[in-house]
């Protein structure tokens, strides 16, 4: 296991999906990392119209490395994937108005495990700015459905990952929306109880990861019709404690790196 933090911050990929789709970034954002928004828009061919973002919770790196197979259906519909490392506190508030605000958790607000309403600017917000139609597709009580709320979008829940990716497979092929944003927790649940490479948890791992491939499978049918950004984007890890279940949020490796994944059609 690397004994290494990864290079870039979570607070880049605000900036990579908005480059992505050729919007200018409010000066509080973190800039994308050009190198990786200009190979996928070269890939494309121009700038994405429709965007769907996947956030498995916790899935860390170190599952990656040593579980690689699992993520075999995420791999079939990816052309890059690029390490991340997380927040302070590496838990998922911090990480995801991170990740949709552009700015380290001292500028947004969030610094642990609460969820306010977010008032500074997201991503969501420069969407319907833009007239964009944006959809949330979140597990119940999902953090989105708390730090993201009260915004001209739509929400919808689900109970379980599989409820969620059905909901998301309809909203795609209704072919309405030009912003998809989906977030599960099935494994972080299961790491939490049983600890992070526990059958539950790995049996989690291959459920969201083949949720990831049902999503991308009902994309390409809009390909020609539509330029289409796809990510598998975890928001951080989890570490094994005593009594054999898991936990995060602390500066561990197993927390705070992580991998995402991106694919273009």
């Amino acid at each position: 296991m690397a004994d290494h933090y990864n290079l870039f911050g979570l607070k880049h990929f605000a900036g990579i999906v908005a480059d992505m789709m050729g919007m200018e970034l409010p000066e509080s954002f973190a800039p994308s990392i050009g190198w990786l928004s200009g190979i996928l828009r070269e890939r494309l061919g121009g700038e994405a119209d429709r965007v769907v973002l996947y956030h498995a919770d916790a899935v860390g790196m170190h599952i990656w490395q040593k579980y690689t197979n699992l993520f075999a259906p995420v791999y079939k519909h990816s052309s890059m994937s690029v390490p991340f490392v997380s927040t302070v506190e590496s838990v998922t508030p911090v990480a995801h108005a991170t990740m949709y605000t552009g700015m380290d958790p001292e500028g947004h607000g969030i610094l642990t495990y609460d969820r306010p309403k977010l008032e500074c600017t997201t991503l969501f917000d420069l969407w319907i700015e833009q007239g964009k139609k944006v959809a949330i597709v979140a597990q119940l009580d999902s953090t989105f459905l708390h730090i993201f709320a009260g915004r001209d979008l739509d929400y919808f829940e689900g109970k379980n990952a599989v409820e969620v990716q059905e909901i998301a497979l309809r909203l795609i092929e209704s072919d309405e929306y030009d912003v998809v944003s989906i977030h599960t927790f099935d494994y972080d649940n299961a790491a939490h109880a049983f600890g992070p490479e526990s059958k539950q948890a790995l049996n989690a791992v291959s459920l969201e990861a083949e949720g990831y491939q049902r999503i991308a499978e009902a994309l390409e049918k809009f390909k020609g019709k539509h330029k289409i950004l796809l990510t598998y984007s975890p928001d951080h890890g989890q570490h094994p404690v005593l009594g054999g279940t898991g936990q995060h949020g602390s500066k561990q490796i197993e927390d705070m790196n992580i991998v995402h994944f991106f694919e273009v059609m």
